[in-house]
This record gives structure tokens, C-alpha cells and sequence, in this order.
């Protein structure tokens, strides 16, 4: 990494700066001012200045961190699956879902089932009393027929005279031509069933997102957390540059006034502080509210900010996602499920054709004076035919199903896109991220050395204060900056992660569904 040409002028300049407060270089220094031999200032530690002041902030400190309670990530996605509500809501909708597929998978099992009544009635003085039982059962085949056997048993009393008739009845209906077929009568199952795959996919893509959002709002706790961090630390440099200062007022090498801009800048940086605790504050209620729990829970993110790099090979990566995208899956069963719906809208169109048969067997009977009893045996066959000649109305599901397809596979092309764009900009959007890290680090290093060689400057009056300042409010920056850049680059892997489809296999999460 190459720093642009000013950086190691400055440097050599600074390091031979404190190098010249050294014995060695205090003959040079006389003979430049030998009225007057700079020396380095002690300065006042700040523990020994107001040591009340440090263990009662030590002490109220450890009170904070016994009522903290750690989160890790892991812990917040696992919290996530358990208690969040837009995961809970989706857990919930899959029970119907699922119960839908069972009655569509139901279609061939029987149908068992019982009709009847009682009768009582007064007409003309004459009393009847009757009552039917019908139990039967009906079944569909997977080639469209239609097979339903019953057994009636009827029974009545009029003045005395009993009658009763009690048979069987039998019935066999096969379509033809409109609803006959395997791939007719099944398509209805399978395009449930491709469904339910869409249903499961939908669920793992909630799922996913969810777990995102919340990662998301997890490393938003730590930005805030590291923020407040680096405000806290800002204070503490300014108000070691206030003993400097003070030290240097002491001993009369700097003017009482020069320390007041010092002052208003160690207020600024108090009023920072707060605002980083408002925005900690707010961060944390963001993520508890995902999460479900008391907005009062004292959350605090336990996280490394140090990622690691994650090389991309864009091939492989497209690779992944088309195999593991839930919109992609999902589009790829709808095609399916169009195709299904253009095979049951060409079988509309054809002629109704349908032979049928009825058999029925059982007796007769009379009790009273004119007792008689008698067998039923009866058989009926038959062939039935409809056909329109100029109903466009049955051409019409023809025509839906044949443009549903049609969208269905440009949708399908559209989402691939759409993939597409979203991996190669996530694949750089990455790789530049770390870099953008890299130089961020070099750049807080920097950062970092040049406070301290200005301060080591100050002390022996080769700086003035503005500059200090300045190095310093340079090095918050800086400090920031990699904050940014490293939450930048987690966020960047984890939205990658949700792009390819595979954050549950990251997590090791398996849906019992």
C-alpha cells in the first residue's frame, strides 16, 4: 500500500522533533536559542490528580457490566428463530397451507358417508310413518371414472300395511374424451404439490430475510456501541491534552488563554458521547423489537469487528444461487404449475363423452292382506354425449393458461436477471469493501502515530495546541471510518449470504416443517 508523498515527510519531520528533546540533540538546540533550553513537561497523571473521582467511575462502571447482558450473533439469530414475529406469523400460515395440500391429496382416497330421515305425518285422517338410511360410498380413479356403491333401506307404515325395500346400487361413469386421462385427473394433485414446494420456498425466503434483518440490526448495536467507544476515547485525549496544557500554563510556556478553545473542544466532545449514547440506545430497541423481547433489556453486542477476507469466484457463486435462490426455485415451479393448467385447459375443449353403467340388487317386500315380496335385479348401461359447437367460453381457459405460461417463463428470465445483477454487484461491491478496510487501517494507524508525535511535540513546545487538535479530530475520523468500513464489509457478506439462498445453511438452520 503506497501513502501519498506528504505522509513520510511529516513523519521525518515529527521523529526528529522528539528525537532533538534527547541529550544528544541539546547542544544543537543552545546554540539555535541559547537563551533558552526546551525541555519536556511532566504531566500530572490523571489517576493521581483525582483518584475519588477514578474509583467511583470504576466502581459505577463494574455496576453497568454486572447488569449487561452479552449477545452474540449467533445468539441473536437463534433468539430471531424463536421469538420473532414475522417468522412466527409465517409458521403459522404454513399449518393451512399444509392442511390445503392433504384435501388435494384426499381427492382418490373414498368417500364414505350416511343420508336418511324419519317421517311422520297426518293426511286425511290417515296416519304414515317412513324413514330411509342410505350409507355409501364414492371413489374417484386416476382415470377420470367415477365409482359410487349405496345401500338403501327404505321402510313404511300406512293403516296397517308395511312396506319395505331394501337394495343395493352400484354406479360406473368413465369419461372419454373432457376429463378423462391420468394426466387430467392428476394434474390438480401435482400442481398442489408444486405449490406446497413454493410454500416451503417462501418460508425459507422469510426465513432468510428475517435473519438478515436482524444481523443487520445487530451489527448496527455494535456501530453504535464502537461509536460511543471512540467518542469516550476522544474525550479522554482531550482531556489529556488539558493537563498538557495545564502543565505547560504551570511552568509558563503557553498562555492561560490558549487553553479555553481546548476547553470548548473537550465539551464538543462530550456532546458527541451523548449523542453516540441516544443512537446506542436507539440501536438496541431496533434490534430487541426484532427480536421480540423487553424493550428494557440491557443488550449488548459481543461481536468481533476484525472479518476475514472471503474470496468470490463469480462463476461459482451464480452457481449457488440458481441452485439455492427461493424466487428462482419458486419461478421455476410456477412454469411447471402453468404447464399443468395448459394440459387440464386443452382436455376443456374436447366433446363430454362418458359411458355408464348401474346395477342394482336387493328386494321388495308388503306385510299385511296383501303380503308380497319380490327380488330387485337391475341393470342399466349407457352412452352420453355434449357437444358445443360454437361456445367460445371453452376456449377461453385455453387462452389464460397458454399467456399464463408465457409470463410465467418471462418472469422466470427476469429473476435470473435480476440474480445476476445482484451477485456480480455483491462480488464487487465486496472485493472493494476490502480494500476500502485495508487502507482504512493504515489510515487509523497513521492517524494514531501522528496524535502522539504532535502530543510528544507539544510537551517540549514545538506544536501549538490547533494542532493537536486537529490530528486529533483527524484520528475520530479515521477511527470511524474503519468502523464504517469493517461493518460495511460484514453487512456486504451477510447480504451476499441472502442473495445466494444460503443463509440457513450458514447457520446450520434446518426448518421442521
Amino acid at each position: 500500500m503506497h501513502c501519498p508523498p506528504r505522509i513520510p515527510r511529516l513523519f521525518l519531520a515529527t521523529a526528529l522533533a522528539v528525537a532533538a528533546t534527547g541529550a544528544n540533540a541539546e547542544p544543537a538546540l543552545q546554540a539555535a536559542k541559547p537563551k533558552r533550553v526546551v525541555k519536556p513537561v511532566p504531566v500530572p497523571s490523571s489517576q493521581h490528580s483525582a483518584p475519588a473521582k477514578s474509583a467511583k467511575s470504576a466502581k459505577a462502571g463494574e455496576a453497568v457490566r454486572d447488569r449487561e447482558i452479552p449477545f452474540s450473533v449467533a445468539d441473536t439469530v437463534a433468539l430471531a428463530l424463536r421469538n420473532n414475529r414475522t417468522i412466527r406469523s409465517a409458521s403459522i400460515d404454513r399449518i393451512a397451507q399444509k392442511f390445503d395440500l392433504r384435501v388435494v391429496e384426499d381427492r382418490f382416497t373414498p368417500q364414505f358417508g350416511v343420508s336418511g330421515g324419519a317421517i311422520r305425518q297426518r293426511i286425511a285422517g290417515i296416519d304414515t310413518s317412513s324413514y330411509t338410511v342410505t350409507p355409501g360410498v364414492t371413489t374417484l380413479l386416476p382415470t377420470g371414472a367415477i365409482v359410487s356403491f349405496s345401500w338403501a333401506d327404505q321402510a313404511s307404515d300406512t293403516l296397517g300395511v308395511r312396506s319395505r325395500r331394501s337394495a343395493g346400487l352400484l354406479s360406473v361413469s368413465q369419461p372419454l374424451l373432457r376429463g378423462a386421462g391420468s394426466d387430467v385427473t392428476l394434474a390438480p394433485m401435482r400442481s398442489a404439490r408444486l405449490g406446497e414446494r413454493i410454500n416451503q420456498l417462501r418460508l425459507k425466503a422469510t426465513v432468510s430475510e428475517t435473519i438478515g434483518q436482524v444481523i443487520f440490526a445487530y451489527r448496527e448495536l455494535l456501530r453504535a456501541q464502537e461509536e460511543l467507544r471512540i467518542a469516550q476515547a476522544s474525550v479522554g485525549r482531550a482531556e489529556t491534552l488539558i493537563d498538557i496544557n495545564r502543565a505547560l500554563i504551570a511552568a509558563g510556556r503557553m498562555a492561560e488563554v490558549d487553553i479555553v478553545q481546548t476547553e470548548a473542544d473537550l465539551e464538543n466532545q462530550r456532546i458527541r458521547v451523548l449523542e453516540a449514547s441516544r443512537s446506542l440506545d436507539n440501536s438496541r430497541i431496533q434490534l430487541l423489537n426484532l427480536l421480540a423481547l423487553d424493550l428494557a433489556t440491557p443488550a449488548v453486542a459481543r461481536e468481533s469487528i476484525t472479518p476475514a477476507r472471503v474470496t468470490t469466484n463469480l462463476p461459482d457463486l451464480m452457481r449457488i444461487a440458481l441452485a439455492q435462490r427461493p424466487d428462482y426455485l419458486g419461478q421455476l415451479n410456477a412454469v411447471e404449475q402453468s404447464k399443468l393448467g395448459i394440459v387440464v385447459a386443452q382436455n376443456e375443449r374436447l366433446w363430454d363423452l362418458s359411458v355408464f353403467g348401474t346395477g342394482s340388487l336387493g328386494r321388495t317386500s308388503i306385510t299385511g292382506p296383501l303380503a308380497t315380496s319380490a327380488g330387485i335385479t337391475d341393470v342399466t348401461v349407457g352412452l352420453v354425449f355434449n357437444a358445443p359447437l360454437n361456445d367460445l367460453r371453452r376456449e377461453q381457459p385455453y387462452i389464460q393458461a397458454t399467456t399464463g405460461l408465457q409470463n410465467a417463463e418471462v418472469q422466470l428470465e427476469t429473476i435470473r436477471q435480476g440474480v445476476e445483477v445482484q451477485i456480480r454487484n455483491s462480488a464487487t461491491d465486496i472485493d472493494i469493501r476490502w480494500r476500502q478496510l485495508e487502507v482504512a487501517r493504515r489510515a487509523r494507524e497513521l492517524a494514531a502515530r501522528a496524535v502522539e508525535i504532535e502530543k510528544e511535540k507539544l510537551k517540549v513546545g514545538r506544536s501549538a495546541n490547533y494542532q493537536v487538535r486537529a490530528l486529533e479530530n483527524d484520528l475520530r475520523s479515521a477511527e470511524n471510518q474503519q468502523l464504517g468500513a469493517a461493518i460495511g464489509y460484514l453487512n456486504a457478506l451477510t447480504l451476499l449470504d441472502v442473495q445466494l439462498g444460503t443463509t440457513l445453511d450458514t447457520w446450520h438452520i434446518a426448518l421442521r416443517d
